[in-house]
């Protein structure tokens, strides 16, 4: 009974489908009007009497009592393979955006750069609008989008099936979401599912669990950091985006920074390619996009310190990729809720990068497991007093930044909540 639930209902209504009932793991679940919702434990009950069973992202489709559902020949969709059957008379074509880090920079950019190339876009699916009440708002106008892009998650993948995709893309594999899949190679199977009815795969070159998923009957583009159809080229100390070992655009041209977010365009230049939009009108775009709020946000540069917020990074493989796009030494805040994951990469990044870290949070005891031995890492009680150890370690010509590496349910309302506190704390320190 959450955002997606109440969209999949109103999509059913307006089909004239006979919602039988709406099931909601918590205790006391808010009503949505005629049709009964039951909460608590999720029960074969409650599903005997039903052909068709729509979970949201959150149920997964490991569930025993959805594993017993489908042995009984129950069709298990979501709100996105549902979307899929409702497009089907559409003429639109299907930009599809996967990845364990990078994917809602690479969907909004995608949006952004066609949208301003005079194409008509939906974006959609893991980010912003549930799709299926962009559908229903874009059936009443008749206004048709020439092209969709869609963020998808592995939960949402786990339930899609018949979507037909123009260009599709995995931008990168790393340890998320072990809490819900058995191991990391359950994780990477349900993400290659993106390309069940693709016909252009974009891949990462440099990532090996990607290039695994290569199809042969599929066309393949390749990004990657060198030696890839589309890569970086450096020379006299400047970086360029490349296409086939030609120079396209300086990087410092970009309002994005950071390597890893020169890997999103490049993914982005082959994702609008295979849907028509030229890489000289692309740039032009790109070099408008600031970027998405709570990545690798610039707060404030204060005394030569940079100050950069990126609540938003949530795993492993995105401190990584963030923290190591940036070329000054680092005081590092990680910690929060870990979601199940391996912290031991970290430990590298942080002899790499880091000439501070401050840990906080639920799991901040696991960190520093993983961090034993390493001279300047400390645990602190809240983020407040964690940002004023990393400013007072910190020297003109550093970083401080906050990517946790964790969810922020332990300690405050979303990951919002937590960037909040972050830029209070830097500008209340400052003045």
């Amino acid at each position: 009974a959450g955002d997606t639930g109440r969209s999949i209902l109103a999509y059913l209504n307006h089909n004239h489908a006979q919602v039988l009932r709406v099931l909601d793991t918590r205790i006391n679940p808010p009503q949505l009007g005629a049709v009964p919702v039951i909460g608590g434990e999720l029960k074969s009950l409650n599903l005997v009497d039903a052909d068709v069973i729509v979970i949201s992202p959150g149920v997964s489709i490991y569930e025993p009592v959805i594993q017993e559902a489908i042995r009984q020949g129950k069709k298990i969709v979501g709100d996105i393979e549902l979307f899929a059957q409702a497009i089907a008379h559409w003429s639109s074509q299907v930009v599809a955006i996967t990845g364990s880090n990078g994917k809602t920079t690479v969907t909004s950019l995608c949006g952004f750069i066609a949208n301003e190339c005079g194409k008509r876009v939906l974006v959609a699916g893991n980010i912003g609008t549930p799709v299926l009440d962009a559908w229903l708002a874009i059936e009443q106008t008749r206004d048709y989008p020439e092209i969709i892009v869609l963020e998808l998650s592995s939960f949402q993948l786990e339930t899609t099936h018949s979507l037909q995709i123009a260009a599709a893309t995995v931008l990168n594999i790393s340890e998320d979401h072990l809490d819900r899949y058995r191991d990391l190679l359950e994780y990477v199977y349900v993400k290659a599912n993106i390309f069940n009815n693709a016909k252009v795969q974009v891949l990462n070159q440099d990532d090996p669990l990607v290039t695994s998923m290569i199809r042969h009957d599929l066309e393949q583009v390749f990004f990657a950091h060198n030696n890839a159809e589309y890569s970086l080229i450096t020379e006299d100390g400047a970086t360029y985006l490349g296409y086939r070992g030609n120079k396209l655009l300086n990087t410092n041209q970009l309002q994005l920074v950071g390597r890893h977010n020169y890997m999103n365009v490049l993914a982005t230049l082959g994702l609008l390619a295979a849907v028509g939009i030229n890489h000289s009108e692309a740039l032009e775009a790109a070099c408008l996009f600031a970027g998405l709020e709570h990545r690798m946000q610039k707060v404030i540069e204060h005394n030569g310190i940079l100050y950069i917020e990126d609540s938003k990074g949530t795993n492993v493989g995105a401190v990584i990729a963030g923290v190591n796009g940036i070329d000054r030494p680092v005081h590092l805040i990680l910690g929060g809720d870990g979601k199940g994951q391996d912290f031991t990469p970290l430990r590298q990044l942080v002899l790499d990068k880091c000439h501070s870290v401050a840990v906080i949070g639920q799991d901040a005891d696991l960190i520093l497991r993983t961090l034993a031995g390493i001279t300047n890492v400390q645990k602190l009680p809240s983020l407040e007093e964690a940002v004023r150890t990393c400013i007072a370690n910190a020297k003109t010509g550093d970083a401080v930044i906050l990517s946790p590496a964790c969810a922020s349910w332990d300690m405050f309302d979303n990951y919002k909540h937590r960037a909040q506190v972050f830029i209070d704390t830097v500008h209340e320190y400052i003045k």
